[in-house]
């Protein structure tokens, strides 16, 4: 059984950005109770995106939804055993929605220049919680996308200030290990260590 609160902290200037948005949930586990309150976030945000557009939110399906974002950005988060609590800005792709035009950098004046993929393995979630951080604080990645996470492993996409080749040195000083895949198509590795 799980309990869910969602709020909203502000008017938004782009209805293809929406920022703010507070999630919170419990459930028998922190990372249930993260793919809950995420979930329920996405939903809030197309719901607002939808309204401000005079677009309908109604029948559009969780896979449908989350098929809409460019990116989610995790600005706060608190986790214990069993409740998530944490603030997102999701930004909307663009084309749906009354026409506008989703805002290509989420992280304003900040770009990214290019994008890989990364699977993560962590321990538990305090670990993934400081690998996150580590990621998110550090100078070349300017987002973290989560595609997919389990209670040990984590699919991310990964928004690059610069060049693919120069990102595993510059994110060890961030305590970050970023290696190849060890065959063709296989995504970067990604976890704690370095500096």
């Amino acid at each position: 059984m799980s309990t869910a609160w969602l709020g909203y902290a502000h008017a938004q200037d782009n209805p293809m950005r929406q920022t703010g948005i507070v999630v919170e949930a419990t459930a028998a586990d922190a990372v249930q109770a993260r793919e809950r309150a995420l979930a329920q976030g996405r939903r809030i945000a197309f719901q607002r995106m939808q309204a401000a557009t005079g677009g309908s939110a109604e029948g559009a399906s969780d896979r449908q939804i989350e098929s809409m974002i460019a990116s989610m950005i995790i600005e706060e988060e608190r986790v214990s055993s069993t409740r998530y609590v944490g603030r997102i800005t999701v930004v909307f792709r663009g084309g749906g929605a009354g026409g506008q035009a989703a805002v290509p950098n989420p992280m304003a004046g900040q770009p990214a220049s290019s994008f890989i993929e990364a699977t993560a393995a962590f321990a538990g979630m305090p670990e993934w919680i400081n690998l996150r951080r580590r990621l998110m604080q550090s100078a070349p990645v300017a987002s973290v996308d989560i595609l997919a996470i389990s209670v040990d492993s984590a699919r991310l996409r990964l928004g690059l200030r610069i060049p693919e080749a120069e990102a595993p040195g510059a994110l060890q000083a961030a305590g970050v290990t970023l290696l190849p895949g060890t065959i063709p198509g296989e995504p970067w590795r990604v976890g704690l260590g370095g500096g």
